[in-house]
Order: C-alpha cells, then structure tokens, then sequence
C-alpha cells in the first residue's frame, strides 16, 4: 500500500469513528437523520475505491424515510470501524494514550516525560528516507541493542529532522536503559 493510499483510508477511517461517536447508544429509542447515514454511506463507498477492497456490505439502507434507525446505523459503523482497525491496525495500542515516565528532579519537583513508540513516529515520518532511518533504529534497538549505531543512526537522524530526532531520543534513552 502506498503513502497516498494509507494516509486515505486512515482518513475515512477517522471519518467513521467521528460518525460513530456521534451516533446515539444502541439502548436508546432513537433515530437518526438521513443525511448522517449518507455521510457515513459515502464515506464506504470512497473507502472501496480508495482501498480497493469492497465494503459495500457495511453501508446502511434505509428507505427514503427522514430519518433512520440508531440500532441499523451503529452497528454497521461500529463493525465497518473495528473492521479497519484490525485490517490496518488503526486504533490499536500504538496509538492508546501513553504512560509518562517519571523522572525525579529533586526531592520535591516530578517532572512528566511521555516517550512516543518508535513505530508511532516511523508511521508519521513524511520522508522515506527518514522512515529508514527510523526502521535500521529500531532493529538496532530492539535486537541488538548496539549503542553505537544507535548512535550513528541517532546523528542521521537530527541532520535530517530536528524535530524527529527529539522525538525519537527519550524511545533511545528508554531502550538503552534495559540492557
């Protein structure tokens, strides 16, 4: 799957996880405007095209009625958002909200550090080049555990991405820690 193709479908996919959020729980004796189910079933039909794959079954129907039921749409949504979550690994643990470490500055000051998995800026990472980098780090740090291309990659990195660099350095500090 290419860039273009992945930043699309992961778009469409926050798309209908923002539709399902919205939506009223299935408990409640409820309806839901047409207009909502033909966002959502247009957001399944440029899934299909942006993908590739069909996911025709997971439209809603409805008859021309000014409103639909809550029970019909949601579940649709909700098994077309868990769908893509285990098809492409959205909303999985990469992305969960992260513990912060923390580091002691003196006997009454805490200081909170929320370290980013590697993967997470791998995945955001605009160049390729870069996303290379990234990966020979990771393989570094997971594996071998070798400080010193860590270190070589680590230089690479902040001649190429300030930004990445600092972010990518407390996910270095945290893996050289455990050996």
């Amino acid at each position: 799957m290419d860039e273009k193709q992945h930043v699309g479908i992961k778009s469409i996919y926050g798309e209908i996880t923002g539709i399902l959020g919205q939506l009223p729980s299935i408990r409640e004796t409820s309806t839901v405007p047409v207009a909502i189910a033909d966002q959502y079933n247009s957001a399944v039909d440029e899934l299909t095209r942006v993908s590739g794959t069909d996911y025709s079954r997971h439209r809603t129907p409805y008859d021309n009625d000014r409103f639909t039921l809550t029970s019909n749409i949601r579940t649709r949504v909700g098994s077309l958002a868990r769908r893509l979550e285990q098809e492409y690994g959205y909303g999985d643990s990469k992305s969960a909200p992260l513990n912060p470490v923390i580091v002691t500055v003196n006997q009454n000051q805490q200081l909170s550090v929320s370290i980013t998995p590697i993967q997470q800026i791998i995945d955001s990472s605009q160049s390729e080049e870069l996303r290379d980098d990234l990966d020979e780090l990771k393989i570094a740090l997971e594996q071998s555990k070798d400080s010193k291309k860590a270190s070589g990659l680590l230089n690479a990195i902040q001649q190429k991405s300030w930004e990445t660099f600092i972010a990518v350095l407390p996910v270095v500090l945290e893996y050289l820690g455990k050996r």
